[in-house]
């Protein structure tokens, strides 16, 4: 071995990392210290680069194995460029799914601070429908338009708070008024409400692809959506609809 060597004790104060951490780097093939006949650990320069490879490659986050293996076989790991647009495309992809735990996190506490506590159920179906964003932005943007797809989903945290409220606003119009009719004066204008809101989102492309979209993908949307009714309030939703349509026509979201 080149150069001055350290003990144990010695090497963990020059480099900052305590003598566990380096009994465990040895244990899993990171560190290779030379043995005297003693038994003591004698570490060299060589053992310092290493570890300052492994705490550099550490903080970017890969993992030891990957490490161990770029250190002490790196005939079988691809250069350090490529490790490195690998791990800044990882690195991304978790940043992405942090700040959309972030943005979650803020609009449930937003919809608590303003309607105060809510069913377990209901929080967990917001949750669920939260986390199906990405999908349901997709389904939008294929099969209605990338204007709808942008004014619904690529909005402010603000809004998309806003448009929590109104979701569940309207969760609970439908469970209370379906204990009545379908056609009172009050499920109309409810309907009406959230049909001229649904109207403001729609472009024109929008509200044409609709009448086309086959079946098949109504189910798909479906299964990417959860609703809080039961199969009674889904009869009665769509009773109510059904009304609403005959009478005043939907403002053209039927048209063709």
């Amino acid at each position: 071995m080149d150069g001055a060597t350290y003990t144990i004790g010695k090497f963990a104060e020059l480099s900052g990392i305590p003598i566990r951490t380096l009994h465990y780097y040895e244990e899993v093939g990171l560190l290779r210290p030379r043995r005297l006949p003693s038994g003591h650990r004698i570490y060299g320069t060589t053992d310092l680069i290493d570890l300052q490879k492994i705490m550099g490659l550490k903080s970017l986050g890969f993992s030891l194995e990957r490490i161990r293996r770029f250190i002490h076989h790196p005939e079988s790991e691809m250069n350090l460029a490529e490790s490195l647009k690998m791990q800044q495309q990882a690195l991304k992809s978790a940043r992405a799914e942090l700040d959309k735990s972030l943005e979650i996190v803020g609009r449930m506490l937003t919809l608590l601070q303003r309607e105060g506590e809510l069913e377990d159920d209901m929080i967990f179906l917001l949750l669920r429908n939260m986390l199906r964003e990405d999908k349901q932005r997709g389904w939008v943007a294929e099969h209605l338009s990338e204007e709808t797809a942008t004014a619904l989903f690529d909005i402010s945290q603000d809004a998309a708070a806003e448009l929590d409220r109104e979701t569940l606003a309207f969760a609970h119009a439908v469970k209370r008024l379906a204990a009545g009719e379908p056609d009172t004066a009050e499920a109309e204008d409810m309907l009406g409400f959230y049909i001229q809101r649904l109207l403001r989102v729609l472009d024109d492309k929008a509200i044409t692809n609709f009448a086309l979209i086959p079946e098949e993908e109504h189910k798909h949307l479906n299964q990417l959506v959860d609703m809080p009714f039961d199969e009674r309030e889904i009869a009665w939703l769509d009773a109510a609809l059904a009304h609403y349509a005959s009478k005043y026509g939907l403002h053209g979201i039927d048209r063709e």
